[in-house]
């Protein structure tokens, strides 16, 4: 299971507007939205809200990676959004947050959330990495990262 696989380009956004957590969610599901990949973004930004309220998804070291498993997905959908200046996400560290990975997957797929969950931890780990993304300049540029690193994980 590669991201880079199933990450679109126009599911990449550079700059992130919002200011608030729900403001980026919010923000960041207008991509879904567009596809129409999401019958009713209210109550699936209620859903992201639910899963923060549990705990921030913002784990540090600049990235935040929201994530629900919902009845609105047929599939494993992620979309990736990077700021350069930084963004409040409410993280555990307290530092801004660089790089979101926003994932959904459908209400019954347990075990690919926790895969997917985890290779996407295991790309941003490098430090190097995560500096690139943030300073990318265009979503072709995050997708060629991410298939670098990728290919240096597989």
């Amino acid at each position: 299971m590669r991201i880079v696989d199933e990450l679109k380009k126009q599911r990449v956004k550079i700059g992130i507007s919002g200011a608030t957590k729900p403001e980026i969610l919010r923000e960041l599901l207008e991509g879904f939205a567009e596809e129409g990949c999401v019958e009713d973004r209210e109550s699936l930004l209620e859903e992201f809200l639910e899963r923060e309220a549990k705990g921030s998804t913002g784990i540090g070291n600049g990235i935040a990676i929201p994530h629900v498993r919902t009845n609105q997905a047929s599939k494993l959908e992620y979309l990736i959004a990077v700021s350069k200046e930084g963004v409040d996400f409410d993280s555990l560290d307290g530092e801004p947050i660089h790089i979101v990975v926003l994932m959904m997957a459908p209400k019954d797929s347990h075990g690919i959330h926790i895969k997917a969950l985890a290779r996407v931890s295991r790309i941003l780990n490098d430090e190097s990495v995560r500096v690139r993304l943030a300073n990318a300049e265009d979503a072709d540029a995050v997708l060629r990262i991410i298939e670098e690193r990728e290919g240096e994980i597989d």
